[in-house]
């Protein structure tokens, strides 16, 4: 099958592709704790893998997507208690975004999906976003894995996806990502009643995870060394390979939906 990894091809090979190109994936992760069960590069790994299915899978579709080289490093302030964690600064972040957008518009990559798996980056990442269309008049797509599979995740009934647990465990697994199932714990099951237990503010309506139902206000993030041992927020031990092929099939395909939805536009 035809090389879909950026990196790979020659500078000759981009410019004869990127006119046929219908999406290119930005995948972005962090280098950060995972609790003991999970590397370091977990987040960064399922966002490289996922976007190479799916690029995959768009080329059965007869569809050209090509897969940047992944951001491996994120905005992890929060976790930088545990050792091997990497943070940069918000603001730092959003400019490395912004330059990494910029300079695959100038040559003409102008259908662009970030491919974000770290719930961190979020907030950085719709500024980013943000500032580049109103710089450039581009519209970067932002997708995310806990936001795209949703409802499946809902109809699995999953225990909560926050960091480390059940879901994202499941996930990667079905990745084949390096996972020590014999370590995995069960910590800070109920984040909320953690994080009043140890005296912080908190609310009833506070969103303390991504299967939150209902109206919400949002608290600051946890330093996580102060609500969770393990690192992990949720129940890993709930965690299989199975779970995580449901999650991981429904994000091939919707991943691939959207860059096939770009690739039906003309280029700008």
């Amino acid at each position: 099958m035809p090389e879909h990894r950026l990196w790979k091809l020659t500078w000759e090979e981009c410019a004869e592709i990127v006119k046929s190109t219908a999406a290119i994936l930005v995948p972005i992760g962090s280098t950060e704790q995972h609790g003991r069960h999970m590397p370091l590069e977990t987040d960064a790994y399922v966002a490289t893998r996922w976007s190479e299915l799916a690029a995959l899978e768009a080329q059965k579709r007869g569809l050209t997507v090509l897969v940047a080289p992944t951001l491996n490093f994120g905005v992890s302030w929060y976790h930088r208690h545990f050792v091997g964690t990497v943070s940069l600064s918000p603001e730092l972040f959003i400019n490395v975004v912004l330059e990494i957008c910029r300079s695959l518009t100038n040559h003409g990559f102008r259908r662009k999906v970030i491919v974000n798996c770290h719930g961190g980056n979020a907030a950085a990442l719709t500024v980013a976003i943000n500032r580049f269309y109103d710089e450039t008049g581009e519209r970067v797509l932002l997708g995310q894995w806990w936001e795209l599979a949703s409802d499946i995740l809902k109809e699995m009934m999953v225990s909560g996806v926050i960091h480390a647990e059940e879901a994202e465990t499941s996930l990667a697994l079905a990745l084949g990502q390096r996972v020590l199932m014999n370590k995995a714990t069960r910590d800070a099951f109920d984040r909320g009643k953690t994080v009043r237990e140890r005296g912080y503010a908190w609310s009833r309506h506070a969103k303390y995870d991504a299967m939150f139902k209902g109206g919400f206000v949002n608290p600051p993030m946890d330093k996580i060394e102060e609500i969770s041992e393990s690192g992990v927020i949720g129940d890993a031990t709930l965690a299989t390979e199975e779970k995580g092929k449901r999650i991981l099939d429904t994000l091939i395909t919707r991943l691939a939906d959207v860059c096939e939805d770009l690739g039906r536009r003309e280029p700008a």
